[in-house]
């Protein structure tokens, strides 16, 4: 397990530099980080406490600090830590950012009413039930884990030609095996060209969600499956196929 943080927190490091996220000036704006779907299913953000994991340069916990929550967010990459510090500063607002990685958090990060991972930050999570349970206990009575979340069946599914799809890994197999599908890795690998540096992604389908949240003990309270064709660009049918998602449990009240 260590290995393998050690090896992922080398690959986003060597990323981070690149990755600014939105501009400070389209937060001061209220331009959408968060979208209607999620804050649906996360629920009041005024004067609630917020985590936001594997969260980058920590857009969503800015943008929603700016909405009244009482945001913290933690991120693997130190690069990407101080790009969110440097934007929480500009934008005169409290967030407070660690460098962290998202499966040993500080026993002291705890009571908190909504817990975040945002796109393509579970994939990283190598041990999901015992991630979602750590998770569980951090959680306020009634609080929530949220999941927004790229869908596994998009996750193993490449186009590779005009409307030709092809299957670049298990929705079955949690380890990816092999080279995983270019259009697929963050988009400065893509636009800049890289050096490819090795790292371990997962998959989890939605049947693993599920049955960690129920073994941690927490209540499922939405599962929103989501078209975007966008995602599947080449295949006249993707409006047919799940692109992603937005899962979140409780904790029970009393619990």
């Amino acid at each position: 397990m260590e290995d393998i943080t050690r090896q992922n927190g080398d690959y986003w490091e060597a990323m981070a530099a690149h990755r600014r996220g939105v501009t400070v000036e389209y937060l001061q704006s209220g331009g959408e980080v968060v979208s209607p779907e999620e804050l649906a299913v996360i629920g009041p953000v005024d004067g609630r406490r917020f985590l936001h994991v594997a969260a980058s340069v920590g857009d969503a916990a800015l943008s929603l600090a700016l909405q009244g929550a009482r945001a913290v967010a933690v991120d693997i990459a130190p690069s990407h830590v101080e790009t969110g510090r440097a934007k929480a500063a500009e934008l005169g607002i409290d967030v407070e950012f660690q460098v962290g990685d998202m499966t040993a958090l500080r026993a002291d990060l705890t009571g908190f009413d909504t817990i975040y991972i945002s796109w393509g930050g579970l994939c990283w999570v190598p041990d999901l039930r015992a991630w979602v349970a750590d998770m569980a206990t951090r959680l306020t009575p009634g609080g929530r884990l949220v999941i927004a979340e790229h869908h596994p069946v998009w996750e193993v599914l490449s186009v590779t030609g005009p409307d030709q799809l092809t299957l670049s890994a298990s929705y079955f197999e949690q380890e990816w095996i092999g080279p995983r599908d270019l259009a697929k890795e963050p988009q400065v690998v893509k636009e800049l060209g890289l050096e490819w540096r090795p790292h371990k992604a997962f998959v989890w389908n939605l049947g693993d969600v599920i049955s960690a949240f129920l073994e941690a003990g927490l209540v499922v309270v939405a599962l929103r499956e989501s078209q975007v064709p966008q995602m599947y660009a080449g295949f006249t049918h993707a409006g047919h196929l799940p692109a992603t998602y937005v899962a979140a449990a409780e904790r029970p009240s009393g619990h």
